[in-house]
């Protein structure tokens, strides 16, 4: 398996674990509040890093001359936490995730801009078609209000700044350092939030917490490692995979049906991207 691919299969794994994490942040009560999510979202993320941290030996929170970079991710990834938590809470379920799934356009623009990756003959293409399916699902309801679904776009921006992030960090930094260095800014920036309207949470929502700390932090460690093995621009493609995910999932668990359209979106979303994993493997395999 090529470089390329294993981080393919990384970011397929973090995709089914972040589209469960939606769903769980979605069925979690109305008591607890985004900031007691996000904060047991990444207290576990902190105890896993500690683990691996201090048996590679490597920096809790890395060096003096990628802290601007480590800031700005963490910083990024906080506010695309908060405001995608938002919108799964206050929106149909793959409203929210197919509005938040145009990330990849800006994912692939920033790391062009600042990372300077090439697109490729087939890349533009492939995210016309992308773009089309979500248009193409979004379209039939929306019955969502303005303001959660503007939060997932907000939250799709916040993404595009922070995954070519992950790439850059692929020879400074070691990957647990900046999940460690996410995960610590997240815990200490939701908890006096948190504090100031605690609920305690209780019976089906302590599970769903626990579910979301599990499912949020490993799909967290996979997504880092697929972004530092593979160029961002391409990768990202694949994390269209969780519209389809979230359709299911919505109507498996909480009985929203998708319509005709939503469904023909989510073929042409999965054909693009299966097209796109196709095309560059042969494309490395000529090279």
């Amino acid at each position: 398996m090529t470089t390329k691919q294993k981080a393919t299969v990384m970011m397929l794994i973090s995709v089914v674990l972040f589209s469960f994490m939606q769903l769980f942040v979605s069925m979690t009560g109305p008591n607890v509040s985004v900031f007691q999510q996000i904060f047991f979202r990444n207290l576990l993320g902190m105890v896993v890093c500690i683990y691996f941290i201090r048996k590679e030996k490597a920096s809790y929170f890395g060096t003096l001359q990628t802290q601007p970079f480590l800031l700005l991710r963490s910083l990024g990834g906080f506010l695309g936490l908060l405001l995608a938590f938002y919108a799964t809470r206050h929106a149909l379920l793959a409203d929210a995730t197919i509005v938040s799934r145009t990330g990849p356009f800006f994912t692939t623009l920033f790391s062009v801009i600042f990372l300077k990756e090439k697109l490729t003959k087939i890349q533009i293409p492939v995210l016309l078609v992308i773009f089309t399916g979500g248009w193409l699902a979004a379209n039939p309801s929306f019955d969502s209000s303005f303001i959660p679904l503007g939060c997932a776009l907000l939250a799709a921006v916040c993404n595009g700044i922070c995954y070519p992030l992950l790439r850059y960090f692929h020879d400074k930094e070691h990957a647990m350092t900046v999940i460690m260095h996410f995960s610590t800014f997240c815990v200490i920036a939701s908890l006096p939030f948190m504090l100031h309207d605690y609920s305690p949470a209780q019976g089906m929502d302590i599970i769903y917490l626990a579910l979301i700390a599990v499912t949020g932090a490993f799909g967290q460690i996979f997504l880092t490692y697929a972004y530092r093995l593979g160029p961002a621009s391409e990768i990202a493609i694949y994390d269209q995979f969780t519209v389809v995910l979230s359709i299911v999932l919505g109507f498996i668990f909480l009985g929203q049906i998708p319509s005709l359209r939503s469904v023909l979106g989510g073929i042409l979303i999965v054909g693009a991207s299966v097209f796109a994993f196709f095309y560059y493997n042969q494309h490395s395999k000529e090279n």
